[in-house]
């Protein structure tokens, strides 16, 4: 089944994870993978927003500014 599922745009990479799952045996262990991940893609997020910032001379004004136009 796996290589039915891998044929429908699952990626290589996507694949190896999914082949590392095999060893996780408990609640805990899946929860600690999933706050792992999640720190990840904090992580990635929060590096992506300070490049755009730094690139567009983002800052607080800027941010506050944008706010009020909102109401």
């Amino acid at each position: 089944m796996l290589m039915m599922v891998a044929d429908n745009n699952i990626t290589q990479q996507q694949l190896e994870l999914l082949k590392s799952f095999k060893y996780i045996t408990n609640e805990t262990q899946l929860n600690e993978v999933k706050d792992l991940l999640h720190l990840y893609f904090k992580h990635k997020l929060d590096a992506a927003i300070d490049n755009a910032e730094e690139k567009n001379n983002y800052s607080q004004f800027v941010y506050e500014e944008w706010l009020k136009l909102k109401k």
